[in-house]
């Protein structure tokens, strides 16, 4: 089998979340190739070292650059905060190297703009949109490509969490407007914006309203000192697509108690709901009462079966990072699933309008 060799930028959660769906899917998939931690990039190399070696790394460096020095590097998975993006996926495309990058791109439009431009398709990359290769998404947009409900004709997507919600939880980098770009419209409305795309094509325009409900949050533990916020808490987007369909989308991350990830579409023969957060099949009903087949579209081959699931969370990613190893292999099946840099820059530009407009206000 053949090596992909992995530069991790990064051991945070996510990092953590992308290595363990590395690490799974040689056991849980059969394989052309085989995902090799190479080389691990941290500010603390000394302090990350023996746990970066018991996951497999080889070796642990403070730099990118560093790490770019040896050309048994495939791979450079970048995830750190959204506005340390630019500069290692900047550093990662000149040397060549093929890239997964955590979404957003970048923390704000233009320098993803810029970095776009600069990732040509002669590089191989991926962004970690990852509800693309959700199973309940999968086989979504099978059912709408079969035109089992009919000519869509509304649809409802929300995507609600609640860790924000306590307002002495301290302020970090997702808190921080000049890092992270954004609260839940940049956190979470990149996958709902990137969801309703994948599914019913492309969008026309985002119309939006925020609300930051927190307005103030305490710099660290001891709550001594309290700075005001700047990112939202929730957002309500109304979303036109080329096709004329309407769409309602909203992003929250105070919902205590009403976690979920809802995508709701009604069509002229039935409709299709699915709580992402709960259910791996769609449910499917018909306006004449029939049962329509199941759907199985070859795509779920790429995700874990009901026997080897890891939860929804990980099943996305390890979905995701599969598809990008098997177009490093040369696999070119499931064209248009790969959710590219060019995919995240039109979620964030529509993203972006928003932002500015609520600016004005």
């Amino acid at each position: 089998m053949k090596p992909i060799r992995f530069a991790f930028v990064g051991l945070g959660a996510i990092a953590k979340t992308h290595i363990v769906a590395l690490r799974a899917l040689p056991v849980i998939m059969n394989l052309p190739y085989v995902p090799v931690l190479d080389t691990l990039v941290t500010r603390n190399p000394d302090e990350k070292r023996a746990q970066a070696e018991a996951m497999g790394f080889k070796h642990v460096v403070s730099s990118l650059d560093e790490a770019l020095e040896s050309r048994d590097i495939d791979v450079v998975d970048i995830c750190t905060p959204n506005a340390m993006h630019f500069e290692d996926a900047m550093k990662a495309a000149n040397a060549g190297k093929a890239i997964y990058l955590e979404k957003p791109l970048t923390e704000r439009y233009e320098s993803s703009q810029q970095l776009t431009s600069r990732i040509s398709e002669k590089i191989t990359n991926q962004v970690a949109l990852v509800y693309r290769f959700h199973p309940g998404v999968i086989r979504i947009r099978e059912a709408l490509r079969l035109g089992l409900i009919g000519e869509a004709l509304q649809c409802q997507v929300s995507y609600r969490r609640s860790g924000y919600l306590n307002a002495e939880r301290p302020v970090s980098w997702r808190l921080s407007s000049d890092v992270s770009g954004g609260g839940a419209i940049t956190d979470l409305g990149v996958h709902v914006l990137d969801v309703i795309r994948h599914l019913l094509g492309e969008i026309d325009s985002v119309k939006g309203s925020l609300n930051t409900f927190v307005k103030r949050r305490p710099t660290d533990a001891t709550l001594a000192n309290w700075v005001d916020m700047k990112v939202d808490d929730y957002a309500m987007m109304n979303v036109k697509l080329a096709s004329g369909l309407e769409a309602s989308a909203e992003v929250s991350r105070i919902a205590w108690g009403s976690e979920a990830f809802e995508i709701n579409i009604y069509g002229t023969k039935g409709s299709i709901t699915c709580d992402l957060e709960k259910e791996y099949f769609p449910n499917i009903r018909m306006l004449d009462g029939s049962s329509p087949a199941a759907v199985k579209p070859q795509e779920l081959s790429l995700v874990p079966d009901d026997k080897t699931t890891m939860g929804m969370s990980l099943d996305c990613h390890l979905g995701g990072l599969n598809h990008f190893l098997h177009r490093l292999s040369g696999d070119r099946r499931f064209n248009g699933l790969a959710p590219q840099v060019q995919d995240c820059l039109i979620a964030e530009y529509w993203i972006d309008q928003v932002l500015k407009d609520h600016a004005k206000k």
